[in-house]
């Protein structure tokens, strides 16, 4: 898909970053200042550059990064940070302006070194890690001998590990930092080996077990005991961070054979019944013979499917259109007719039902007039 940053409209001022480099290469402090001020001036004006930084500005901007005077060394760090936000997804044309930042970690001053990793924090925000591991650019800085550059740099580096979304493992570059952080287990300085046995399961679990023991060739024969000890303790804990390959895709299954079309229950009915009696309706076409078990007794003779001479099929329906119900109410009213109103119904309350719904009923329709044996049965026959 289309990346949010290229709908970003930007502002090229190389123009003002090269105007700007006289000032930055000046011999007075003061003017070297005022000429970060005029570049960061520009770059807050246009909010969002492009990645044209003029053919003098990173020339410059390396000898104010290493500046003798603080001031102007301090003012060169917010400048990096700033360009860090307005350059955006262009950062990763410039990778090696932010590489500048790296050694400025040696200083012993909390707020520069603090300052340094805000900046660097905002070029990795849009470059990531893996470009600085792919060439030699963190190398020389891990094996440096400032301590404070190097518990900085594997501090950062955890941090960067544990927060970066990365592809399943780092670049294999990553073991060129391997021997720097087994010289830093070992430094005198606590907190450069605090921070580098911090670091040691988060690096093994990239370059793997085997990785970091093949790199004990080259360290001292004092050292190796020490530092394999480092690679047990933590061994576990690398392996539950390491990168889980994603799982395979699931090969396509065949589509199975479409279940068998359930019968209707007019179909379920043909294929169940029997031949009809002469009392039922008359059955149509072939004859079938009658299923073994479905209601006959042993030996009993087959039901004749034909129909009695003379007999027609009934094709009324079973209750024919009529208005003798509100007649039966007026009936009742006026004392003509036994009230629907008992227990236990007689004899004559059927007779009384037989002869009001004669006329209503075809006469295929037939009532059973043996007397219910409760009245909730009875009432079923209200109509």
């Amino acid at each position: 898909g289309m990346d949010l940053e290229d709908l970003i409209e930007r502002k090229d001022i190389s123009a003002d970053l090269d105007k700007a480099c006289s000032l930055l290469d000046s011999s007075v402090w003061k003017e070297r200042v005022e000429g970060l001020e005029s570049v960061e001036k520009a770059m807050n004006s246009a909010m969002n550059i492009t990645p044209n930084l003029g053919s003098d500005f990173q020339g410059s901007m390396k000898g104010r990064l290493s500046d003798k005077n603080m001031a102007v060394k301090t003012k060169a760090i917010g400048v990096m940070s700033t360009l860090g936000k307005v350059l955006g997804a262009g950062t990763k044309k410039h990778k090696e302006l932010m590489v500048l930042l790296v050694p400025l970690l040696a200083d012993s001053k909390k707020t520069i070194q603090t300052q340094v990793l805000d900046a660097m924090n905002v070029w990795v925000e849009h470059i990531t890690i893996r470009p600085l591991l792919t060439g030699e650019d963190l190398v020389a800085a891990s094996s440096d001998n400032n301590p404070n550059l190097r518990n900085c740099l594997f501090t950062w580096l955890t941090e960067q590990i544990k927060t970066t979304k990365v592809p399943p493992r780092l670049p294999k570059e990553l073991n060129l930092l391997v021997l720097g952080l087994y010289k830093s287990l070992e430094d005198r300085n606590p907190d450069v080996r605090k921070a580098a046995q911090a670091c040691l399961p988060y690096m093994m679990a990239h370059v793997g077990f085997a990785g970091m023991v093949d790199k004990l060739s080259s360290v001292d024969a004092k050292s190796k005991k020490t530092i394999q000890d480092f690679l047990d303790k933590y061994k576990e804990e690398a392996e539950a961070l390491a990168p889980k390959k994603p799982p395979p895709k699931p090969k396509a299954q065949p589509k199975d054979d479409p279940p068998p079309k359930k019968a209707t229950p007019t179909e379920s009915l043909k294929s169940s019944t029997v031949e009809e009696t002469d009392s039922g309706p008359e059955s149509t076409g072939s004859k079938r013979p009658a299923k073994k078990g479905l209601g006959k007794k042993p030996g009993a003779p087959p039901p004749s499917s034909k129909k009695k001479k003379g007999e027609e099929e009934d094709t009324d329906s079973p209750l024919k259109p009529n208005d003798k119900k509100q007649q039966r109410f007026k009936d009742e009213a006026s004392l003509k007719l036994l009230k629907w109103n008992f227990k236990v119904p007689r004899q004559e309350y059927f007779d009384q039902l037989q002869e009001l719904m004669e006329p209503m009923c075809s006469p295929a329709f037939s009532l059973n007039s043996s007397t219910p044996t409760s009245s909730s049965t009875t009432r079923r026959l209200r109509y």
